[in-house]
């Protein structure tokens, strides 16, 4: 019997070193996940936007969404995209200001709440303000996304943050709005064409623009006449740092709504019909 002996360090062949900056086989750099992620965007996103819709129809469809928002009749069936919203603001600030967020709830009478665990009095302030103008802010990114291109984008956004609102529904009430929500703008955004979406994505922005106005003027009202106050935002902040007044927040939010709703007629008044 003859045994060969080696001598030396034999390395398994399935064994493959890396040295430097060589990434392994299979795995995305940061630069190419990112060109990736921008090439998906590009390939979503409408050549109609704002811009392209006759003049006519921008003027009708920012008439009919204001005349819904305001109407009463009307407001009390297409408004509750608004309270989510707001809680959806009161949620996300929360989130990020590092607090355990327990539930949203949406009641019949279009009030909500958002409930969280925390302490800090800054922070707690951050998740407060947030509620009121959140439907602004998100009225004009929707408001801009129309005129860009990224309508499309912003109806599956709508719909994503309607799922993760949907996980954590309190009630059956707002299980059923949020769903009801959610596949609205889901169905838009699988099934209709650009132009549609374009149309429903404009639509949605003013609703919850002129919704955020008149969320603010109700509980405006309420600090003036002293009814109902002791559940708004802005009584609670009040109440939470001492030295400032409820006034004052409410100056802060109706600056928000305000710069969103002129940045809202400032994109769709070079786009309407002039007079001859």
């Amino acid at each position: 019997m003859v045994r060969a002996v080696v001598v030396g360090r034999v390395r398994a062949p399935s064994t493959v070193e890396y040295r430097g900056r060589a990434d392994p086989p299979g795995t995305a750099r940061p630069e190419e996940a990112t060109v990736d992620v921008w090439n998906w965007l590009a390939e979503h996103r409408l050549d109609e936007t704002l811009l392209s819709m006759p003049e006519e129809q921008v003027l009708a469809v920012a008439v009919i969404a204001v005349a819904l928002a305001v109407h009463r009749a009307t407001w009390n069936v297409i408004g509750y995209p608004v309270t989510i919203v707001h809680e959806i603001g009161h949620a996300l600030a929360a989130v990020l200001a590092g607090y355990r967020l327990h539930g949203i709830t949406v009641n019949g009478d279009m009030s909500g709440a958002t409930n969280f665990a925390g302490r800090g009095t800054v922070r707690v302030l951050w998740a407060l303000w947030w509620g009121y103008p959140a439907p602004a802010v998100l009225g004009a990114g929707l408001m801009w996304a129309t005129s860009q291109g990224w309508a499309r984008i912003a109806l599956w956004v709508l719909v994503a943050g309607m799922g993760l609102t949907f996980l954590f529904s309190r009630s059956w009430h707002t299980v059923g709005v949020v769903l009801a929500t959610g596949v609205a703008l889901g169905l838009v955004a699988w099934f209709g064409d650009p132009v549609v979406q374009n149309v429903v994505v404009f639509a949605f922005a003013w609703l919850l623009i002129v919704g955020a106005v008149r969320a603010w003027w109700v509980v405006a009202r309420s600090h003036a006449t002293r009814r109902g106050v002791t559940s708004s935002d802005a009584y609670l902040m009040a109440r939470r740092l001492r030295a400032v007044p409820a006034a004052f927040w409410l100056f802060t939010f109706a600056v928000v709504i305000a710069a969103a709703a002129w940045y809202a007629v400032a994109t769709v008044l070079p786009l309407l019909p002039t007079p001859a």
